[in-house]
């Protein structure tokens, strides 16, 4: 059976991102001696804005993908734009005052259920506690006797578990706020194969989805296995924002542990770029802020038109000869 929990109006006294609902069908499913899976996408915080009175989420008005929450100063991000809006006091579509940052990550989960069930056997499974095959092989022991499995993407894929009666969402939109444009066709793969792994094997499992925008389209078109008219409208913010499969699109990304360094080079590669696109007739986006992971910075060049692979000659030395630059073609 799929329960669908309101966060703004179903909140445990633990934590708001864990309902009243969610703990009882835990404590209920221990009781029984079954497993609970609980998925979140993410182990780290990562936040973006809804409007409680009426769900609106925040999405940039240039790529059809939601903001992301940055903090000093305060301020709406698109990651693949770097289009940037301040945070807003009233919803600009209900002009409510409810307006939340939402995020919440693995390890707090994890703290706040060994406080709950301090008797359960409970394993968080991401890619901070599993880092080597060494450790891939022991988590794997360690599943099969946990009581309570909490993971993230790892989970939804490749591993079938006997005993599985309850399965919890922490926060399905979360997720949207991932600077992909394709990232709702991800979440709804990814929440789908999640939410009926249970009946694969055979299992009765009630499935608890949490979220502060029950009402959402995408979040309507998850619970009521509306698949049809999920595809219909994903294919037609496609068409309306030039995204595939309707354009080509590639992006360059250059990363280098000196930040003025990797932003250089992008930036004469972009004057290159907008050079040769004398007629304007393809789309360059210069993300001019850039992302840092393992002490490298990372800065991005989007392009899409229909040739794009022939415009990309121009560049091709640029291409052959820098091994910190990288091309994706989508």
């Amino acid at each position: 059976m799929l329960y669908t929990v309101n966060l703004s109006q179903d909140r445990s006294k633990e934590n708001s991102y864990l309902s009243t609902t969610l703990l009882e069908k835990i404590g209920e499913t221990l009781s029984a001696g079954k497993k609970t899976i609980l998925y979140l996408n993410k182990r780290g915080a990562f936040s973006c804005m809804i409007c409680e009175d009426c769900g609106y989420l925040y999405e940039c008005p240039k790529c059809d993908a939601s903001f992301s929450v940055h903090n000093h100063p305060e301020r709406l991000l698109c990651h693949l734009c770097g289009t940037q809006e301040s945070s807003p006091l009233s919803c600009k579509k209900c002009h409510g005052n409810h307006i939340k940052s939402v995020g919440v990550w693995t390890q707090q989960v994890e703290k706040i259920l060994k406080e709950s069930f301090s008797s359960s056997k409970i394993y968080r499974f991401d890619t901070d506690s599993v880092k080597t095959k060494t450790a891939k092989k022991e988590a794997l022991e360690k599943l099969k006797s946990a009581d309570i499995i909490i993971g993230t993407k790892m989970i939804t894929t490749g591993f079938d578990f006997s005993d599985v009666a309850l399965i919890g969402v922490i926060l399905l939109e979360q997720e949207l706020s991932f600077p992909k444009y394709n990232i709702e066709e991800r979440v709804y793969t990814n929440t789908k194969q999640l939410l009926w792994r249970g009946e694969r094997v055979g299992a009765k499992t009630d499935v608890v989805l949490q979220t502060f925008i029950p009402e959402n389209d995408f979040v309507k078109h998850i619970t009521q296995g509306n698949y049809r008219d999920f595809f219909m409208s994903t294919l037609e913010e496609r068409k309306i924002f030039n995204y595939p499969p309707f354009t080509q699109m590639v992006t360059l990304e250059y990363r280098d542990i000196q930040k003025q360094k990797a932003e250089n080079f992008m930036k004469m590669l972009d004057n290159k770029l907008q050079t040769l696109n004398k007629r304007n007739e393809y789309d360059i986006q210069y993300v001019c802020l850039p992302f840092k992971r393992n002490n490298q910075y990372h800065y991005k060049i989007i392009i899409k038109w229909n040739d794009v692979r022939i415009f990309l000659r121009n560049i091709e030395i640029e291409i052959m000869r820098n091994s910190k630059l990288s091309l994706i073609i989508e």
